[in-house]
């Protein structure tokens, strides 16, 4: 019934925005028959205000007004922390440059050209601008960037990736989407599984940022072409950058990338419980039961570094309380896991507060919510004071003082708003979704870590499913949302995090071993018990290790309610290293121990991101730019400098097709004696205990 309810919600809008568009063009034609204009009431080029500002090394700014702004400009996910100068008018003919970028102006042909002023010097790209009336959002302009380099490049970036649909669970077909973006159409407009980032790098040596936080998309030509568009805006806002004089050919896209982490914000170190191993599963419906998980965990001595209690936990979201009946004392559970695993205690809240909530009246009061969202209002952060009220009066005193300092926050990609799967979006302090939704994402996130950043005891830390431009600022780890437990999810999976860290968010995470969407099967299965192995050697792999699901069959039934915690919300069966079989667990907790024993690795590939911004797990080509076929290996990845990962992620399998990039020797994770000579391509075995991993002698 509600996928019903969705579909018709979204045929409603839809037949009104057509409404809306057929109103607006037909006023179009009448102004131009009075007035000559490139679109209904959009003065010529001439007459545009064109801006750049240097924006970090090698890099400008670029804002062009097609009309007199009305009040400030939409902050964007920009930082200025690399000291931007002011903007400065750019006149039609005339030069702006900084370091290595040049980029000029053209009012005849509204065309801009961007070079790279030596090393050599050439012509990066032509981007042609054109504005016309929004079709989507009356009083505004939509605008296009339309890219063109007359040269063939890969273009990488532009998010996690669109495997699935973007409604309710992973279900259908689960496509592996390829690391170039060449010949893709990606969706900018954040939605459940569509995670994207408006950020492109161009082996051509250049990288671009489509600083618009509204419904917008970018089509990639085969040759790596780009043309970017905004639905509804007031003005055009793009950063560019290029590569130094000085840098050898095969670093390029490093320096490219930090000057990126300069001008979107450098990632927080990652918290050292976070690169333990995660023990989540939807959901530890009161305090005993995750102590008791907590207290097998101990018996076991394995290294838990996180502990998660998921959504559902408070009676009505916008009690901003966990159930009192059910986690009476948050300092006691928090104080009581760290005492017996010496981990990290999260809880998950979701954005919206239902009527009759603890603080739906007190959020209503204060001005504080806005669109409607699964069956509630939305919590409107892009507003300075409602992001201090929500974290002064209860994250801090219920949450944080409680040593809950870690949250996961759920749903921040829009599900549920205005009735649909996050094909509306947000309307906030700063304008209508279509024109700032993607801006309440980040607002979202910001409202619980920047505090803790502030409060300096350690770094913030967020599990969120949907993050925007920048967002890696906020010590968020992303994952993949809520997915299949199948293999074929496990094999799309392994794209999506190396498309994240390509898109300036290095910490990435899956549920191991899928959340349990579509068929579901016993976990003493052969299947379960192959598929989990094989899921947490990925993920042991993987920038952070986390385990969840909801399954729930007749083998593996959830906790019944013990009084006084009688529950409203309904939990789902065990998802702990012993729920598999006595066969499997041994195997798993190898993993466990494994993740542990990389800690050292992931700690200096931490200070590295932090310092650079690269990503965590990349292709083999950056590590390896000089070696022409480590370029569109899919399947498999660097996990920082060092580590060749290639995970088995189909069912049966047994060996696997391993390129070793040329430039260095290979010698296998788990066997010393297994030596590789880079510039190859090999059959290596996989048995089902051992994944396929080479350390770079």
């Amino acid at each position: 019934h509600a996928g019903v309810a969705r579909s018709e919600n979204r045929r409603i809008k839809m037949a009104v925005r057509l409404w809306v568009a057929a109103v607006l063009l037909t006023l179009a034609a009448v102004a131009c028959c009075v007035v000559p204009c490139m679109g209904a009431g959009i003065p010529d080029a001439e007459s545009w205000n064109v801006t750049t500002a240097s924006w970090c090394d090698n890099s400008l700014r670029l804002r062009i007004n097609p009309s007199p702004l009305k009040g400030p400009a939409l902050p964007g996910g920009l930082v200025d922390s690399c000291g931007p100068d002011e903007a400065k008018v750019l006149a039609s003919g005339s030069k702006a440059s900084h370091g290595n970028l040049a980029l000029s102006w053209d009012t005849a042909t509204s065309t801009i050209t961007v070079s790279r002023v030596a090393s050599p010097s050439k012509e990066l790209f032509k981007a042609v601008v054109s504005f016309k009336p929004s079709t989507v959002e009356q009083g505004y302009e939509a605008v296009s960037f339309d890219v063109t380099t007359g040269s063939h490049g890969f273009v990488y970036g532009l998010g996690q990736g669109e495997w699935t649909a973007p409604t309710g669970c992973a279900t259908g077909p689960q496509k592996v989407v390829p690391l170039h973006r060449n010949g893709q159409t990606v969706d900018l407009h954040q939605r459940k599984f569509y995670v994207s980032i408006p950020f492109a790098y161009s082996t051509l040596g250049f990288a671009v940022v489509f600083n618009m936080p509204g419904y917008a998309s970018v089509q990639v030509a085969d040759n790596g072409d780009m043309t970017w568009k905004a639905e509804a805006t007031k003005q055009l806002d793009v950063w560019i950058t290029t590569t130094a004089s000085d840098v050898a050919a095969h670093d390029e896209h490093k320096l490219v990338y930090r000057q990126y982490a300069d001008a979107s914000g450098h990632a927080p170190p990652l918290r050292e419980d976070a690169m333990l191993f995660w023990q989540s599963r939807n959901r530890y419906k009161s305090s005993a039961i995750a102590l008791s998980v907590a207290s097998r965990y101990q018996e076991l001595d394995l290294p838990v570094g996180v502990l998660v209690i998921d959504y559902k936990n408070q009676v009505s979201d916008g009690d901003f309380l966990p159930n009192p009946r059910c986690y009476p004392s948050l300092s006691n559970l928090s104080h009581a896991v760290r005492e017996k695993l010496n981990a990290t205690t999260v809880f998950s809240l979701w954005p919206e507060a239902l009527p009759g909530s603890g603080e739906f009246e007190a959020l209503k009061k204060q001005g504080c919510l806005i669109n409607s969202d699964l069956g509630g209002s939305a919590i409107d952060t892009t507003s300075p004071h409602c992001s201090n009220f929500v974290w002064s009066e209860f994250l801090k005193p219920r949450y944080y003082d409680q040593g809950v300092t870690a949250f996961w926050l759920d749903e921040t990609d829009g599900e549920g708003t205005a009735g649909g799967d996050g094909d509306h979006g947000y309307d906030t302090s700063l304008g209508p979704a279509s024109v700032a939704s993607n801006q309440w994402v980040n607002s979202w996130i910001s409202t619980f870590t920047t505090p803790v950043a502030k409060l300096g005891k350690e770094p913030p830390l967020a599990l969120v499913r949907g993050v925007w431009l920048g967002g890696q600022r906020y010590g968020v780890v992303l994952w993949s949302s809520d997915i299949e437990s199948t293999f074929d999810e496990l094999n799309a999976q392994i794209n999506l995090g190396v498309h994240s860290g390509l898109s300036g968010i290095p910490w990435w995470s899956s549920d191991t071993p899928g959340y349990g969407c579509g068929k579901q099967f016993p976990n003493n299965s052969t299947y379960m018990q192959e598929l989990v192995v094989r899921w947490y050697q990925f993920s042991a792999f993987s920038p952070v290790m986390r385990a969840h699901g909801c399954r729930s069959t007749v083998d593996n039934p959830e906790e019944p309610d013990v009084a006084p915690c009688i529950n409203v919300h309904r939990s789902c069966g065990p998802n702990e290293v012993w729920s598999f079989g006595k066969a499997t667990q041994p195997v798993l907790e190898k993993y466990i121990r494994v993740r542990a024993e990389l800690k050292p690795y992931v700690q200096a590939l931490s200070r590295n991101i932090t310092a650079t911004g690269e990503p965590a797990v990349r292709p083999l080509w950056w590590d390896f730019a000089a070696d022409k076929d480590a370029y569109g290996v899919d399947q498999q990845y660097m996990f920082g400098p060092d580590l060749l990962v290639a995970p088995v992620s189909q069912q049966g399998v047994t060996t696997r097709s391993v390129y070793f990039p040329k430039g260095a020797t290979w010698q296998h994770y788990f066997d010393e004696t297994d030596v590789v000579e880079g510039g190859q391509t090999k059959v290596v075995a996989a048995p089902l205990d051992m994944i396929p991993v080479f350390r770079r002698k």
